[in-house]
């Protein structure tokens, strides 16, 4: 059987969603502060031109670095066998009553490269040892692909009577996803006066997916579209790099990130699959649906040109 999604999984994404959307609003708050307090008592009040908000925006623009450069998403995490969830009626005669793990196999994402950008803003009051950095990227168009046995085996060689199905391998891609997965992290420069400026960081990425689509030709043949849903949990990031300095405004920066503790629910609906050597007498066998649950490792490697006011 496959694992449920841990309680304990569900309550750490709720819990870090919740504090992405509180450190975001700390940041706001703490940054027209320091900026507020180092200026003079009327400061303490919103005047009616608006100076508290033109303090912010201003310590916004002389606080905050653009990074823009290449991205390379590299997947590292391992899945639960492929699980026919309720199989029955034809369906039963190669996969057994109800529901069943396919042994040896099981599902990934692929690795991508692409375009990725980042800005920064230092936290206020912290000698510009602390900021905070949000990762960002045009989404990004991944194959959903099944591993193990699965590529070059048939799921069903025979049914339970041992009468072989015909049922053909499925092959490697089942289809396509695109991600958009925004990132928060709070990172740490131990100097920030020399030319060279290590970090460490941690955060949080929404695993956003959408406009998911089922190429597979297999899954395919009998033009019942099938459909492919996946979970959209809140998973862990850790990261490290260095910024090196050109200049005063202009650096360079090598950057990894570490991206972790999720759990994603895949699941492929409305699954017929063709039985060649059963056809003449059970036609194609309806499935109903394929799920794995996908330990999300991920590491994104980022190699940009920066700029700062």
């Amino acid at each position: 059987m496959i694992h449920q999604t841990k309680p304990a999984r569900r309550r750490l994404s709720q819990h870090a969603a919740k504090l992405l959307g509180g450190a975001s609003l700390m940041l706001l708050a703490g940054t027209a502060l320091a900026q507020g307090t180092s200026q003079n008592a009327q400061t303490d009040t919103v005047d009616d031109n608006g100076g508290f908000f033109e303090q912010a925006l201003q310590y916004a623009h002389d606080n905050t670095y653009y990074r823009v450069g290449v991205l390379h998403l590299s997947y590292e995490g391992d899945s639960s066998p492929l699980r026919i969830d309720n199989a029955n009626g034809l369906a039963a005669q190669p996969f057994g009553v109800g529901s069943s793990e396919l042994e040896g196999t099981g599902s990934s994402v692929g690795d991508k490269t692409t375009l990725g950008g980042t800005i920064g803003m230092y936290i206020p009051k912290t000698g510009r040892h602390l900021a905070a950095e949000i990762t960002l990227a045009p989404p990004l168009k991944l194959d959903f692909e099944v591993s193990g046995r699965a590529i070059n085996e048939s799921i069903a060689p025979e049914t339970q009577s041992g009468i072989p199905t015909g049922v053909p391998a499925l092959g490697r891609k089942i289809g396509t996803l695109k991600a958009l997965p925004p990132n928060l992290t709070i990172i740490y420069r131990p100097w920030v006066d020399t030319m060279f400026q290590p970090y460490i960081g941690a955060g949080a990425m929404y695993l956003y997916t959408f406009d998911t689509d089922v190429t597979n030709e297999v899954l395919n043949a009998y033009g019942n579209e099938p459909t492919l849903n996946l979970s959209k949990p809140v998973a862990c990031v850790g990261q490290i790099g260095m910024d090196v300095n050109l200049s005063e405004k202009l650096f360079v920066t090598a950057d990894v990130k570490y991206v972790g503790c999720a759990e994603v629910e895949a699941k492929v609906n409305n699954v017929v699959v063709e039985a060649p050597a059963l056809s003449p007498t059970v036609g194609p066998v309806n499935v109903g649906s394929v799920s794995s649950t996908n330990d999300f490792k991920a590491v994104l490697y980022q190699l940009s040109m920066g700029f700062r006011f």
